[in-house]
């Protein structure tokens, strides 16, 4: 019992950090229309500091955004390293999967 509880807390971790969707990358590079507005975004930028913030507004050299604290916070898109967006529904789905697959098929 204690190694299938085991199992299910590394499949949870895994699953929690396996569905955010890298929507900017060194490989996909920040395009106009690559982030949508008002919705959550986790932006890494070049000197290695992370800012979970909502999209508000975009410019052509700048991202214009509000933290969960209620701060603003405007991002150079030079300076953008990588944006990954939180995929909640696919974490849900995988999780619920993950749990089954423990209870249901005997080890």
């Amino acid at each position: 019992m204690k190694r299938s509880f085991s199992l299910f807390i590394l499949f949870l971790l895994f699953t929690a950090t396996a569905c955010q969707t890298r929507v900017v990358s060194a490989q996909k590079p920040l395009q106009p229309n690559s982030l949508e507005l008002y919705e959550r975004y986790t932006i890494q930028t070049n000197d290695a500091k992370e800012f979970k913030v909502q999209v508000l507004k975009q410019d052509a050299g700048k991202i214009y955004a509000k933290s969960k604290s209620g701060e603003d916070v405007v991002i150079n898109k030079s300076d953008v390293r990588e944006v990954k967006k939180l995929n909640v529904l696919a974490s849900v789905v995988i999780g619920l999967a993950a749990v089954a697959a423990v209870i249901f098929v005997p080890i």
